[in-house]
């Protein structure tokens, strides 16, 4: 039999540390828990044991604290974020009914050298996990020791067994508590003996073994007159320490080896626990479902699939779908050869095939047209599949993803699966879980059949959960055009000029070439600049810039060290240049040239449900990274080109925040400079530094620049400070008379996060939420992100709801005036169309009006349009 035992405070306390901040929709910390359960799947996959068990440390003091008041004495408490996880952790033990074990007066290291021994007893093999190395003394011929690190959600482990810890220290697995008697335990305050550190106890225990030994005969050892002198001054703190690094194998722990043994889990129980921390994936990953459903297609969850195929079917079935108030449509947009439908309210699900069902493609097609009102799963990919193959693309009027989006926009993700099993409690197999599933289902058709009824389900509660919430028009007006206008724009894509972008590949590569030499002239030899190793040693070993903090896998060599270094070696330029070529080179010569079409242009896709404040985003690529105004970026948009005949127009909102901020906030002497036209940053900087706007200066202008932008996110003065370059208190000073100044501004900072305390949330103007349960978190930090998303969310995501709108405005306009001219790309206050030359004014007109008009505000909006034949001249 094989027990593997938990070291439960120290697995937490590794997973809490390596894995970033998770919150529950109440706020509760769970990234803590969430680490732990991945590190235990992971440890179950590689161990598989018979039997599991996890020991935990109790608060109040041990033995050890009895015999040494110094005990632990510089260990800060348990943070309160972590605390709050530990009574969760224990509850999903429970759950998964793993036996766990306490005792006061003893710790977790001691009840796990205890059951070691008992299954040693036994003839049981012990396996132990921990994050800490103390329990290696307890490494024998039946216990093992598994030392886990987890960093970044990444879990490594060591095996340590009497021979491999042997070959890594030199002597036997007991001797550990000896090299701690001498050399002592910075985490656990042992003090060991004084002036002896690792290096020196580990050659004495290597050399001559335990401190028994060592002290029996201390005058003939051939060691040096300090070590032996070190040695003599200690001998009473060698002794207690290792007294109190002893881990005790006789704790009066009532335990019986079968009671671990592996049992089915309380599932019922689990799934409500993870469902009220939000664990999703973890339920699928544990095969959850809600009480009362046995499996993910009971057949009393089931609907009846009726296949059809004869002409008389295939009429009755359109009669019906004709008749309808709305279906849910579950299309095959790969391969357009199998759709399913449900009608909601009906157990029913039609699967259509192409081959089988008698006139398939002219029912496809009347399915997809305006004549028949859909719902489905991911509405712009379906109707982006249907322009790439010139197929109807009408009649949709809900998309569940999008709708669920709007109700929790915090969420990972909005699978179909997901969103299922959350409002329905019923598990369809979407393309998640396709692998999986459909060995047991046999048919991909079964599986649309399955997930359209899931839509047909979903619609309907979604719904109500978008009217219950006020989400209804901002869904409505904005997000379910938009999907007609997204999908038109990734399927004209964007030209690219090939040739162009490969020559400044090769510039690129050159530039990086010459860059890559100077550093090796300054730096006297050859290295791997893009080893962070072989650069630290460089930087701070052979030129001794003064250096930071060293770490165990050495000198950190990131962005903001080389910045602190700025100016102290020419060398830090290079550096810094060097990684900037080298990104644009992979990521954007490289990177696109990759993508580049049959028709040689980029078609990105436009994520719809990423961002919480409701902005688009770009992938596959990304379209709205492209660097803007550093003049190596300016080349890289000369490559992205309009077609033959054909010009660029752009058109960006000019300072659309500030114009919200002052909207929003009412604020009078911001209003009135938008009003008037005047410079919002020569006016702020005229108000923050007391001084006519005549006599402002590039300074600053530059630095009211930064207050101006930085308040809308909750700016601080240390920030501001590094920003700018000026001692905190003077960016203090300039916070504070701005907030004098634009009192408006103030009193909006202020009640706004009193409101969203209040409510829970904060919206736009057009509605769209943002829950912020950080607001309740015990955390500083926490609390303190969340009141600048209460600031900044209202703005940023009032932005993004006019473009929308501004986007949708425009396709219609440039229709409706039959235009050639199309949209091809927005990257957050831009737009870009591509057009004949000759509709390039009226293009240009229509943007610059539609933009503006797309809101009504206490400012005008104020949108700038340029022409030019690529994106660099029009910009």
């Amino acid at each position: 039999m094989r027990l593997m035992t938990l070291d439960g405070n120290s697995i937490i306390n590794r997973a809490f540390y390596g894995i970033r901040q998770l919150t529950a929709s109440d706020g509760t910390p769970t990234n803590a828990v969430y680490g732990f359960l991945t590190i235990l799947q992971k440890l179950l996959d590689e161990e598989a044991p018979d039997a599991l068990c996890v020991t935990f440390d109790l608060p109040g003091p041990t033995f050890r604290h009895e015999q040494y008041d110094g005990y632990k004495a510089k260990r800060t408490g348990m943070p309160d974020e972590l605390a709050v996880q530990m009574p969760i952790l224990k509850e999903i033990l429970d759950a998964l009914r793993i036996p766990r074990y306490e005792l006061s007066g003893w710790e977790a290291d001691d009840l796990l050298g205890t059951i070691a021994k008992k299954c040693g007893a036994e003839g049981w093999e012990c396996v132990i996990i921990t994050g800490d190395k103390d329990s290696l003394q307890l490494v024998n011929d039946y216990t093992r020791v598994k030392n886990v690190k987890s960093r970044m959600g990444q879990t490594e482990t060591i095996d340590y067994t009497p021979a491999a810890f042997l070959e890594e220290y030199g002597f036997e697995p007991e001797k550990m508590t000896d090299l701690k008697a001498l050399m002592g335990d910075a985490s656990d305050n042992i003090p060991g003996v004084a002036g002896v550190g690792e290096k020196t106890a580990m050659e004495l225990v290597r050399r001559f073994g335990g401190i028994k030994n060592i002290y029996a005969d201390l005058d003939g050892l051939e060691i040096k007159d300090s070590v032996r002198k070190k040695l003599e001054a200690g001998r009473e703190s060698a002794e207690m320490s290792y007294d109190l690094a002893l881990i005790r194998t006789d704790v009066p722990l009532k335990v019986n080896l079968q009671d671990t043994l592996r049992r089915e889990m309380d599932s019922d129980r689990l799934y409500e626990i993870f469902k009220r921390l939000g664990f999703s994936r973890l339920i699928e990953k544990f095969s959850l479902k809600p009480s009362g459903v046995s499996g993910a297609h009971s057949s009393a969850d089931m609907p009846e699939i009726i296949e059809l195929g004869t002409p008389d079917e295939c009429a009755a079935f359109l009669n019906a779908m004709r008749g309808a108030e709305y279906i849910a449509f579950m299309p095959d947009t790969e391969y357009f050869d199998s759709a399913a439908v449900v009608i909601p309210g009906e157990r029913k699900a039609y699967l259509l095939r192409k081959g089988t069902t008698n006139g398939f493609d002219s029912i496809l097609s009347e399915l997809l047209s305006d004549k028949i009102i859909k719902a489905g799963h991911n509405v712009k990919d379906i109707i982006r599949a249907c322009l790439k193959r010139s197929v109807s693309t009408g009649g949709w009027i809900f998309d569940t993803a999008l709708a669920a989006y709007l109700i929790e926009p915090t969420e990972s993700a909005y699978t179909l699966s997901r969103l299922s099993d959350r409002y329905c409690g019923f598990i369809p197999a979407d393309d998640t879980e396709k692998s999986g599933q459909l060995s047991m289902l046999g048919d991909t058709g079964k599986s649309f059949a399955y997930e359209a009824y899931a839509i047909a389900m979903l619609s309907g509660e979604l719904d109500k959960k978008l009217k219950e919430t006020e989400l209804e028009n901002l869904y409505n007006n904005i997000e379910m055009p938009l999907c007609h206008v997204l999908a038109e724009m990734e399927k004209t894509g964007f030209l690219v000029d090939k040739e162009a972008l490969a020559r400044f590949g090769e510039t690129l590569a050159a530039s990086i070439a010459e860059t890559e030499k100077s550093i090796f002239e300054l730096a006297g030899e050859t290295f791997n600049v893009n080893s962070p190793k072989q650069l630290g040693a460089i930087l701070f070993e052979k030129l001794m810039l003064p250096a930071p903090k060293k770490t165990k896998t050495g000198y950190s060599t990131n962005i903001e060290v080389l910045e602190q270094l700025t100016g102290k070696h020419p060398i830090i330029e290079l550096i810094k240049t060097y990684r900037e070529l080298t990104k644009l080179k992979s990521t954007y010569t490289d990177g696109l040239l990759k993508v580049i079409g049959a028709d040689g242009r980029i078609h990105t896709r436009f994520m719809m449900t990423v961002t919480a404040t409701g902005r688009l985003s770009s992938t596959e690529p990304n379209l709205q990274n492209i660097p803007v105004r550093k003049e190596i970026g300016g080349e890289l948009r000369k490559m992205f080109v309009a077609g033959e005949g054909n010009v660029l127009v752009d058109a960006d909102y000019s300072q659309i925040e500030l114009r919200l901020l002052a909207h929003i906030a009412d604020d009078p002497v911001m209003i009135e400079a938008f009003e008037r036209g005047e410079d919002i940053h020569t006016v702020t900087a005229s108000q923050v530094f007391g001084v006519p706007p005549a006599d402002v200066t590039p300074a600053m202008r530059s630095g009211a620049k930064a207050v101006n932008f930085g308040i809308v996110y909750g700016i601080s003065a240390f920030s501001l400070a590094q920003d700018i370059g000026v001692m905190p208190w003077e960016a203090k000073a300039y916070i504070d008379s701005y907030l004098r100044k634009y009192a408006g501004v103030h009193k909006y900072m202020t009640e706004i996060v009193e409101s969203a305390k209040k409510l829970g949330y904060v919206a736009t103007l057009f509605g769209r939420r943002r829950y912020l349960p950080e607001l309740k978190s015990p955390n500083f930090n926490i609390r303190s992100f969340g009141e600048r998303v209460a600031l900044n969310m209202p703005v940023q995501g009032t932005a993004a709801d006019i473009m929308k709108i501004a986007m949708i405005n425009v396709s219609n306009r440039l229709r409706a005036e039959n235009l050639a001219a199309r949209l091809i790309l927005q990257v957050h206050d831009e737009l870009v169309a591509e057009c004949p030359v000759n509709e390039a004014e009226q293009v240009s007109t229509i943007l610059r009006e539609e933009m503006e008009n797309a809101a009504k505000l206490r400012v005008p909006l104020v949108a700038e349009t340029r022409a030019g034949k690529n994106w660099h001249e029009a910009k």
